[in-house]
């Protein structure tokens, strides 16, 4: 397949806008390198490929996993590597932090830094998803069908948690500590109800963010010098910011190295 690269993103309508971040597709994906690092942002995705390849993932020991056509990431607090030299045409479902907790049986903490297929999840719910897919030829009207699918897939009422809502909401720029406070349950049982339904306690996930507006930063462009980044980001010193971002990206921050025309969350590797 030649051409452009083509990539088609789709913000659901409510209530499923307040579980999903945004739908995804992507076409005529032919980078020069041959496999990309995926970054942590603490949510789920869920992707359908719609070539002929099955999907090839690397975990962080290198070791190689390989799936049928669809996959659901679980919410991971670490980086894994993608094969990119099969990636023809792909579509996907990024959700919010926590918000594919309606959609499951499972607790999100089961599923933390782990790789499911689709149907290990939802079984013969999904049978003949992909072929549905496939026989739409435009993204808009895939798009149109994943939300249907999704819908039906809800088994809890599709709201939040008002507390772990709140503190979804509040993690930005203050203590976890102080947030926590504030929804009146203790703070252990608050840790549990909070992972089972994000994947990982809210303290991760503000380390996750932070690490997240590193990333921002360093797309934007604008040169800072790492003490900066360091500062503005929230770290005590640059020391702890690099050993930070080693742990989510196994990387030091100056070998990271965006991809034109993708999201801040994939890096180039070439080996």
């Amino acid at each position: 397949m030649g051409g452009h690269m083509l990539i088609r993103t789709y913000i659901p309508q409510m209530p499923l806008s307040m579980f999903v971040d945004y739908f995804w597709y992507m076409e005529a994906y032919n980078p020069s390198h041959s496999r990309e690092l995926t970054l942590p942002d603490g949510s789920v995705e869920m992707i359908i490929d719609l070539g002929e390849d099955v999907i090839r993932l690397f975990d962080r020991n290198n070791r190689e996993l390989v799936f049928g056509h669809a996959i659901v990431c679980g919410p991971h607090s670490e980086y894994f590597v993608i094969n990119s030299t099969c990636a023809s045409r792909v579509i996907g479902i990024h959700f919010k932090p926590g918000g594919i907790h309606p959609f499951l049986k499972e607790r999100l903490d089961e599923i933390h830094n782990t790789h499911l297929p689709l149907h290990a999840l939802w079984g013969s719910k999904i049978s003949g998803l992909r072929d549905e897919l496939l026989d739409s030829l435009v993204p808009e009207k895939m798009f149109h069908i994943l939300e249907r699918r999704l819908l039906s897939l809800a088994i809890k009422d599709l709201e939040r948690h008002p507390a772990v809502q709140y503190v979804l909401n509040n993690l930005h720029g203050h203590r976890i500590g102080e947030v926590i406070e504030q929804v009146g349950i203790s703070h252990r049982r608050f840790n549990q109800l909070f992972k089972e339904e994000v994947g990982m306690t809210p303290k991760r996930l503000n380390r996750i963010y932070r690490f997240q507006e590193v990333l921002r930063n360093l797309h934007s462009g604008e040169s800072h010098s790492w003490t900066d980044i360091a500062l503005e980001c929230g770290y005590y010193d640059q020391a702890h910011f690099i050993k930070d971002f080693q742990s989510f990206s196994g990387l030091n921050p100056s070998e990271y190295k965006p991809i034109s025309g993708r999201h801040y969350n994939h890096a180039a590797i070439f080996t």
